[in-house]
C-alpha cells in the first residue's frame, strides 16, 4: 500500500494556469514571481524564463498566494 505522506499532491502547472487560479492577469503573475517571490523561488530552482512551474515551486506558491481550487 502507498504511504499517503509520499503522494505528491502538487503537480507542474504553467504560469498562465496559476494566474487563472489566483484570479489575476499573466503580467501580474510575472511581477509576483520575478520580483516579489523571486528570491524564495530561486532557491527552489526557479528561473525567470521558465514557463512551467515545478511541484516544489507550486507548493511554495500555494502556501503564500490565494489560490482557488476547482472542486
Amino acid at each position: 500500500m502507498t504511504d499517503p505522506k509520499q503522494i505528491n499532491v502538487f503537480h507542474c502547472i504553467s504560469k498562465s494556469e496559476l494566474a487563472e487560479k489566483c484570479g489575476v492577469s499573466g503580467s501580474t503573475i510575472q511581477k509576483w514571481l520575478n520580483r516579489r517571490y523571486f528570491t524564495q523561488l530561486q532557491k527552489l530552482g526557479y528561473q525567470k524564463n521558465q514557463r512551467i512551474l515545478l511541484p516544489g515551486q507550486v507548493r511554495y506558491l500555494i502556501e503564500v498566494l490565494t489560490v482557488i481550487e476547482d472542486e
